[in-house]
């Protein structure tokens, strides 16, 4: 038998394929903001700060961004290795809960999320293109708060978009539950860039017409 998933949005806690809701997650709530600053080097930082409070009942294991919009965009494939610079994901940080120790039994305060970038999910339903975060790295033995916030960020030549509300943009993958949240902020837009190796080989074959 195939295993449901549980799915809460906006605070209702939904059993996928079933409609039950479930009690013991049903005051759940999250959501995200962001802000981005230009760099020195033409890119641009986007910082998400997310908030979670899953009331005792789960702790946070994988937080995925979408950036399905950039799907649809002429000069961005994710796919392409020339174009791994387009969007570069930084760790996150958010606080452990009780006393910790990094995989080199060093003590530590914060959880490190590593972070990626990914076209599906595992575990819950994003099959889009996405931005993660996990807990895999130096402090895999570490436990999140149950009820915290977090700081998320990446580094992208892709100009902002104007901040706007998007919609169940945030899914977090808590033990059994799939969590939507809704992120309100900027996010790279698809615009002209392509990076240096891709236009110089396009005015060398232009030279050659």
């Amino acid at each position: 038998m195939k295993k449901l998933r549980r799915l809460i949005i906006g605070g209702t806690v939904l059993l996928l394929g079933a409609g039950l809701t479930v009690p013991a997650l049903a005051a759940v709530s999250c959501g995200a903001v962001g802000e981005v600053y230009e760099t020195n080097e033409g890119t641009y930082t986007y910082t998400m700060m997310l908030t979670w409070d899953f009331g005792g009942a789960a702790t946070p294991d994988r937080i995925g961004l979408s950036i399905e919009h950039l799907m649809g965009c002429d000069f961005y494939d994710p796919q392409n290795p020339v174009q791994q610079d387009y969007i570069i994901v930084h760790d996150g940080y958010s606080q452990a809960d009780g006393e910790c120790y990094d995989t080199s039994g060093e003590p530590v305060d914060d959880i490190v999320w590593v972070g990626g970038l990914a076209m599906d999910d595992p575990d819950c339903w994003m099959p889009v293109l996405h931005l993660y975060w996990e807990n895999t790295g130096s402090t895999i033995d570490c436990i999140p708060m149950t009820s915290d916030s977090g700081t998320f960020s990446f580094t992208s030549y892709g100009t902002p978009i104007d901040s706007q509300v998007y919609y169940g943009a945030i899914v977090i993958k808590a033990g059994e539950y799939c969590i939507v949240c809704d992120y309100e902020g900027p996010l790279p837009d698809c615009n002209n860039w392509a990076p240096i190796e891709e236009r110089h080989w396009g005015l060398i074959k232009s030279l050659y017409k």
